[in-house]
């Protein structure tokens, strides 16, 4: 009889410790994939800044052909090639082109470099990512260099800081290479 208690007792202990502990389990999972989530978003935003939404290069990308900035590839790609097919055959002279600079992007935000593009007249071409220890999204150079005369809607590449330090950066002072 006294044995038959004590198994009951056990019994009762063993569920309720089995119930405390997957309780203690199933708070500890949902808070590690919490967790987990979090800083998976946050690891994405370090390495492709500017990039967490698209809203920033969307909206940009939106209002410039508002503006009528950007090609659509509508009526205005139909109408120049009617009229490459309507010029005759024998006639050499070609109109000249007029050159664009490319203006200086060096230290702009990413959306006001591409503003600045489609102002002058150029396109915003690739977009690259260099360690750098200036502000994310912060444009490093631009490939043309600025300066550079270039044909109209050229597409220029922008190389911008991804906010983290390049190792030359993190060496000591000693360790550092010498400026050339």
């Amino acid at each position: 009889m006294a044995t038959e208690k004590k198994t009951a007792k056990t019994r009762r202990r063993s569920t309720t410790t089995l119930k405390t502990w997957s309780t203690r389990a199933l708070l500890a999972l949902v808070a590690g994939a919490s967790i987990g989530a979090g800083a998976g978003v946050m690891t994405v935003n370090k390495l492709e800044p500017g990039r967490g939404t698209g809203v920033d290069s969307l909206a940009v990308m939106l209002d410039s052909i508002a503006r009528g900035k950007v090609s659509t590839g509508g009526a205005k790609d139909d109408s120049a090639q009617s009229a490459k097919r309507a010029a005759p055959a024998d006639s050499v002279a070609t109109p000249e082109v007029e050159l664009i600079a490319v203006p200086a992007l060096t230290d702009f935000e990413e959306g006001a470099a591409r503003n600045a593009l489609l102002d002058a007249g150029l396109q915003v071409g690739e977009v690259q990512f260099q360690a750098s220890p200036k502000p994310a999204g912060t444009v490093l150079s631009s490939i043309p260099i600025a300066g550079s005369n270039v044909a109209p809607n050229t597409p220029v590449t922008l190389v911008l800081s991804d906010g983290r330090p390049s190792v030359t950066d993190t060496l000591s002072p000693s360790f550092a290479k010498p400026a050339p």
